[in-house]
């Protein structure tokens, strides 16, 4: 089992960084937004999803190849190009750079994962499954569901 430390992070006003533009970005950005971070991707072509999202203000968007330049400044990576080596190079420099960076499709190499969560109001819900996204969703269900949130 892989022990984790469970936290909240306060990403309001902080650069979020997302290196990729497909549908697992996509889905990261809303999130994202919500809890007031300046969201920034860079990838050579952008997903309709977050074509959408730019076009909506919701964030800043770099049409090109990452660069090791990308991370100045940046607080919070999210490595989710469809090259497991071009991601693991991304989470290697943000180590170096002491950068907190989510390893798409790896959490278990990533120094941070998202947890599965839900609010109801201003009550907050997280749920690991241990770096397996799906149990994670399902035990959030069952938990919702118990919390008659459904």
């Amino acid at each position: 089992m892989n022990q984790r430390l469970p936290l909240a992070l306060d990403v309001r006003g902080r650069r979020v960084l997302l290196v990729g533009a497909g549908q697992v970005a996509a889905r990261k950005i809303a999130p994202l937004v919500r809890a007031g971070a300046r969201v920034e991707v860079v990838a050579p072509t952008l997903s309709v999803p977050v074509e959408e999202k730019l076009t909506a203000g919701q964030l800043v968007a770099q049409r090109r190849p990452f660069t090791p330049d990308d991370l100045t400044g940046t607080w919070l990576v999210y490595a989710l190009t469809d090259s497991p080596e071009l991601n693991e190079q991304v989470a290697a420099l943000c180590e170096e750079r002491a950068i907190w960076c989510l390893l798409g499709g790896a959490s278990h190499k990533s120094s941070v994962w998202s947890l599965a969560h839900r609010w109801q109001g201003s009550e907050l819900v997280a749920v690991s499954g241990d770096g397996n996204p799906h149990r994670a969703l399902a035990l959030l269900k069952r938990i919702s569901k118990a919390l008659g949130w459904d």
